[in-house]
């Protein structure tokens, strides 16, 4: 299988918005510091004050506190979730406070679309959920940068999406081969009656399903996948970011207009962000 880099889709965040130091601290010394993120998640609270999950340049996952004027809130549209910027922080003995955002994409095309907005808040909530506060994660933050940009894009949110959860599971150490048996480690050999199904650890080829026993690794626990459905999944995953966009609007698109196919695709991303 081609090696993966890493990164995503639309190439790397744009140097407007990584020409900012990185934070690259778990605790911040007090004093104003700048970083550059996106709002993974806002909770409001009293006085029109928020909590902001970050999802920052340098320093990964953090909450910070942006408090309100009483009447409005003093940040507009930088902290609504999908917003990426430059973030002015001031760290205070207690706290960490939002001082301003520069806004620096808003994703209006993503938000006008259905399917496109319920994939990007999809991964908003995966991140806010997985994430370890004040653990560095530039190479996740790339991609989920990669991806926003090939949904606004116009590429299939089905192919993002897989490709998403692979290569966020391949960046943490946690993805299963999409060659490879996860029994017998013999190659998956595509068109051929080797491939049989998908199970908790990975593919399994057919020798193995054959040879499974019931019970905790019986046929129940194994889902049955097309040699169609496993080269859509292996190309949206591992193509190159260069080639990707291209392909996911021709052949990709061509692929997913069969229904059964594009059914496959859906069950192999929950697939996918199980192993995270």
């Amino acid at each position: 299988m081609e090696k993966v880099s890493p990164g995503d889709g639309a190439g790397r965040i744009p140097a407007e918005i990584t020409k900012i130091i990185p934070l690259g601290e778990e605790r911040l010394p007090q004093g104003d510091h700048r970083a550059n993120g996106v709002v993974l998640r806002r909770r409001d609270v009293s006085g029109r004050s928020q909590e902001l999950l970050l999802f920052l340049h340098g320093f990964g996952a953090t909450w910070v506190s942006a408090p309100g004027s009483g009447t409005s809130n003093r940040f507009g549209g930088g902290t609504e979730p999908m917003t990426w910027g430059v973030f002015r922080l001031y760290q205070s003995p207690r706290r960490l406070y939002l001082k301003g955002v520069d806004i620096r994409e808003s994703f209006l095309g993503v938000r006008r679309s259905k399917s496109s907005l319920c994939a990007a808040v999809k991964w908003c909530l995966e991140l806010s959920s997985r994430l370890p506060t004040g653990h560095e994660s530039d190479p996740l933050l790339s991609l989920l940068w990669g991806s926003m940009k090939n949904l606004s894009c116009g590429v299939s949110h089905l192919l993002i999406d897989a490709r998403f959860a692979w290569r966020w599971a391949n960046l943490w150490g946690l993805a299963p081969s999409l060659d490879r048996c996860t029994r017998c480690g013999r190659e998956i050999r595509i068109g051929g009656a080797r491939l049989a199904a998908r199970s908790s650890d990975g593919f399994i080829c057919g020798e193995c399903l054959r040879g499974a026993r019931d019970g905790s690794e019986g046929r129940a626990l194994l889902s049955p996948i097309s040699s169609e459905a496993v080269l859509l999944l292996r190309t949206a995953a591992t193509l190159p970011r260069d080639g990707f966009a291209a392909w996911a609007k021709a052949g990709g698109a061509e692929s997913i207009r069969d229904a059964g196919i594009r059914a496959e695709l859906e069950d192999c991303s929950l697939w996918l962000y199980s192993f995270l």
